[in-house]
């Protein structure tokens, strides 16, 4: 068995667990956002995968307590190979090393890591690339994730190169950062054009939003700063902080929303 575990939020980091997965026959997706967070994640398949985007030169906090929350079974690793993937617009930061620490700390072996460049998708930074630039990078993403499907299917291993002690710096100040996030939230708001559609809401992987009987949003706080309600909105409603609301979104054209949402409630 193969079970690849993902955090996605505009869809860059899913679309290439997704792609990964098609090089596997036993493959199974699996959102960290639609997990029970009070349940143990156990290691119990042959091949673990774990795809995430770097946030702050870090692991998203949705990705740091899913780590903690990784328990072998009571036969222990036992040959069980786990690798890990992340994404970024720039360089990986200290994200890989936070991923074996924190899972050594567990007696747990990250075997192989990698790091594969994909489209900026930060919204408060910049808006959308242009599209022949985001293409050239998926091209570059295609082959350095064949790269890595090899290096998997033939258990090579492989491990995020460690400067000390620049690491152990960085990997602080990503955590201080990181931990920054969950207030963040206080810019968004809400413009007259919000027609009560609900997909905020679902495609928050923090369960961050909760929504009034018109379906309009309320942040609570909690946030991991990944911008899928903002960028997936489908009437533009939602404005972060004094940003120019005509900045152009981003979300991975191959993917939906649908795939990344939790199901509409019947």
């Amino acid at each position: 068995m193969h079970r690849i575990y993902y955090f996605s939020g505009t869809g860059n980091s899913y679309f290439l667990a997704k792609e990964f997965a098609k090089n596997f026959k036993d493959a199974v997706l699996i959102s960290i956002a639609h997990l029970d967070r009070g349940e143990d994640v156990i290691l119990d398949a042959d091949i673990t995968g774990i795809f995430f985007p770097v946030y702050c030169g870090g692991v998203p906090s949705i990705v740091h307590k899913f780590l903690k929350r990784i328990v072998l079974p009571e036969e222990g690793q036992n040959g069980r190979f786990l690798y890990a993937i992340c994404t970024s617009s720039g360089v990986p930061g200290a994200a890989l090393p936070v991923v074996e620490d924190v899972l050594a700390e567990r007696s747990i072996d990250v075997k192989a890591c990698f790091h594969i460049r994909m489209p900026s998708n930060y919204y408060p930074l910049a808006g959308a690339m242009p599209e022949k630039q985001q293409n050239q990078i998926f091209q570059r993403a295609k082959r350095a994730l064949r790269i890595a499907a090899v290096m998997v299917k033939k258990r090579k291993k492989t491990h995020p190169l460690r400067i000390f002690p620049i690491d152990t710096f960085v990997k602080f100040i990503a955590g201080r950062a990181i931990a920054t996030l969950a207030g963040s939230d206080k810019g968004f708001k809400l413009n007259d054009k919000c027609n009560g559609c609900e997909l905020c809401a679902r495609i928050c992987p923090a369960s961050n939003i909760s929504l009034d009987e018109a379906g309009h949003p309320s942040w609570h706080h909690h946030c991991e700063q990944c911008m899928a309600c903002l960028q997936w909105c489908p009437a533009d409603a939602i404005e972060y902080g004094k940003i120019n609301p005509a900045r152009k979104k981003y979300h991975h054209p191959l993917v939906t929303a649908q795939e990344l949402a939790k199901p509409a409630e019947e």
